[in-house]
């Protein structure tokens, strides 16, 4: 080992250490806290930094809170229709029963991993999802859903694991406190609660985001190597398993070509993994190229904001803009894309990627996150946030259509090898085997 790797390793250790030691250091000071029962009673308590810190993460709260509230009502495709998670029926009158934690289960990347999961699973595991809110309607239906806005300890968790009694508790997890401390506070009574009752645990790394960390803590699955090398410690409990794809429905007829001159993304239009000037690269190429025209698929914090901007430019009649479309609508909406664009500021996979790919659609970026690692061409990736860079990539594109056809070829290859879901669900149902191979179940 020479002096750099060396180095590397010693970082990496005292990272690991760090990350540790914040984790119980948050764990202890929520033991204090939670004591008093209400997030409100933390603005008056201890110095006044951590009141003003309290007071800014708590309005940021309700804030938040507010903006998804009015997003889910106010953007939602009035026509909308939640899909019906179906499962094979049970190989066995008695299954080992999962619970999912998620914090929300309206259209997303994760709670479509946690369907096909169920789908996948379903006919050998009995599965549940326990959420934070539902937003008032439902993108999913089929499978029970349990809702708990708020938490200040376990106990309201108990009656649910006395009737469910779960054997493994699968948290899909996005709450650490770069996220907001109620984020945090929700995923850390629902880790406890899971550890008092003995369950095996699993945590799905699908952020970004450094993970909860506990010994206790079975196996932390990221949904990408790069979510594993950046985000993760080194461990033996640790697992790698991109998400699948419902190929038999993000597909298109091989004789069916691209259409032509039009470039779009599909994404919750959110701060997670979008920013303001991800609306740029669209307004730059269509400023250039008058015949092409982009479409946005979905809905969110910049909803409004780029709809805006569009109309500055005067573009407002080349960009439409569907607001929130259901899961089974999507295919048809990529069906008309030339060129999928993914200018996103943060990935740790991003399965609307696979989607694109499996429909013989090229796909551009930024080089960000596992976006190189999805799609192995560092040649369709600009430098991040540089919006001519990416513009030019398009435009280049768009300008060959041979190129067009070779890439979307490569990319459903890919796709089908890397990214199905049946590949996904095979390798969760080994995981739930696996882990309950020493129980009782």
């Amino acid at each position: 080992m020479n002096s750099n790797q060396e180095e590397n390793k010693f970082l990496q250790e005292e990272l690991t250490a760090a990350r540790w030691k914040i984790q119980q250091l948050q764990n202890e000071l929520e033991t204090h806290l939670g004591a008093r029962k209400s997030f409100r009673n933390l603005l008056s308590y201890g110095s006044a930094s951590v009141a003003r810190i309290a007071r800014q993460l708590y309005h940021q709260y309700l804030k938040d809170m507010a903006a998804h509230r009015r997003t889910a009502m106010l953007r939602k495709d009035p026509h909308f229709k939640p899909y019906l998670i179906t499962v094979q029926p049970p190989a066995q009158a008695k299954r080992p029963r999962v619970l999912h934690v998620i914090p929300s289960f309206t259209t997303g990347g994760s709670q479509q991993l946690v369907v096909d999961i169920i789908e996948g699973t379903g006919h050998d595991f009995e599965h549940e999802i326990v959420t934070h809110n539902d937003w008032g309607w439902r993108s999913y239906t089929g499978v029970p859903v349990t809702e708990f806005p708020h938490l200040n300890n376990t106990k309201p968790l108990k009656e649910m694991y006395s009737r469910f009694r779960p054997d493994i508790v699968h948290v899909h997890y996005w709450g650490n406190w770069q996220a907001g401390y109620p984020h945090w506070k929700w995923y850390h009574y629902m880790f406890e609660a899971a550890f008092e009752a003995g369950c095996k645990v699993i945590q799905n790394c699908n952020n970004p985001l450094v993970p909860y960390l506990d010994a206790r803590i079975d196996r932390y699955v990221y949904v990408s190597q790069y979510a594993q090398t950046h985000f993760g410690f080194p461990s033996e409990h640790n697992q790698v398993i991109y998400p699948g794809s419902n190929f038999q429905l993000f597909t298109r007829p091989a004789e069916e070509e691209l259409p032509e001159e039009c470039i779009g993304m599909v994404y919750r239009l959110d701060q997670d993994k979008l920013n303001e000037a991800s609306i740029e690269p669209f307004i730059l190429v269509l400023l250039r190229r008058p015949q092409t025209r982009a479409l946005i698929v979905g809905s969110g914090h910049y909803y409004t904001y780029y709809k805006q901007r569009v109309m500055e430019v005067g573009l407002a009649d080349r960009v439409e803009f569907t607001g929130m479309i259901s899961y089974t609508d999507l295919p048809a909406q990529y069906r008309r894309l030339s060129l999928f664009v993914a200018p996103v500021h943060k990935e740790s996979f991003g399965q609307v990627t696979p989607f694109a790919m499996n429909m013989r659609i090229p796909v551009v970026g930024y080089d960000v996150g596992a976006l190189g690692e999805i799609l192995q061409d560092e040649s369709i990736l600009a430098p991040a946030g540089d919006v001519g860079g990416l513009a030019d990539r398009i435009i280049g594109l768009l300008n060959d259509r041979v190129r067009l056809r070779t890439m979307g070829v490569n990319n459903q290859q890919r796709a089908a090898t890397w990214f199905a879901v049946e590949t996904m669900a095979a390798s969760y149902h080994q995981l739930y085997r696996q882990q309950l191979a020493d129980c009782d179940v």
